[in-house]
């Protein structure tokens, strides 16, 4: 590239860079403190003098200076792991590996009621005991390593959801009245005697692939195309746009947009 072109890829790289950190310290320091310590470890402010608006000011002071300590930290392991990785693949493999059997619990919380935040919470947080234990004590290598560490956090969270209270009825109730979801619900559908829509659960099932199909498809198009890849990108370009009608054909299927076009 020209020097210009240069200098321009440069910066795109470091606005890149910084734009990733500063998106994972927020996010991380917010998840840890909205969804973590307000909701199951802060005890509220004893001092019951204050009016409502100055008890409210008190604990968003708080709120911010605990996500403050909490960015710190987060920042402090970022730099303790970033240093024991060597190479690109090799944070991708950590990353893989730590994140190993959180989306199974992230897709059934919408099909079974008794998934609750201690589930989620297990199972963000065994991958992290599972990936070393098998890595380093069991000593296994590659897939083996994910493959483990999938059973070990589905085994961790399915036991503590059985172990922990359901959430309470109410909010589930809420919660099924607004999204109407498929699956396992009917213990809150006969405590509540509640009327469940006709299940789509078969076209959203199709759905879903089709528009994995479909991403993927647009993204490897994009990169068969820059590298001159024609007959390859022209047979992805297809599958797109198949991909795509398929899942318009499902979605326009279901009862989930009764009052809206798509």
């Amino acid at each position: 590239l020209p020097n210009g072109f240069k200098g321009l890829l440069l910066v795109a790289f470091f606005s890149a860079y910084m734009s990733t950190i500063s998106t994972q310290l927020n996010w991380g320091s917010s998840y840890l403190v909205n969804d973590l310590y307000k909701r199951f470890i802060y005890t509220g402010n004893s001092n019951s003098n204050k009016d409502n608006v100055s008890k409210q000011a008190s604990e968003d002071k708080h709120f911010v200076s605990v996500s403050r300590w909490v960015t710190i930290i987060v920042m402090f392991i970022g730099l303790v792991v970033s240093s024991q990785i060597n190479s690109i693949s090799g944070m991708w493999e950590f990353v893989m590996n730590c994140g190993a059997g959180l989306g199974l619990v992230l897709i059934f919380r919408w099909y079974w009621w008794r998934i609750n935040a201690w589930s989620e919470i297990t199972a963000t947080l065994a991958p992290f005991i599972g990936y070393p234990l098998f890595q380093y004590v069991f000593k296994l290598e590659g897939d083996e390593i994910f493959l483990a560490t999938v059973f070990f956090t589905t085994i961790s969270w399915i036991t503590v959801t059985f172990l922990t209270r359901p959430t309470n009825f109410d909010t589930l109730k809420n919660f099924f009245l607004k999204v109407q979801p498929d699956g396992n619900w009917q213990p809150i559908i006969e405590h509540f005697s509640l009327q469940k829509k006709e299940s789509n659960i078969l076209k959203l099932f199709v759905c879903w692939v089709m528009g994995i199909i479909f991403t993927y498809s647009t993204l490897f198009f994009i990169g068969k195309l820059i590298f001159k890849e024609y007959s390859t990108a022209g047979i992805l370009f297809i599958t797109m746009i198949i991909s795509f009608f398929i899942f318009r054909f499902f979605i326009q299927k279901t009862n989930i947009f009764d009052n809206t076009k798509f």
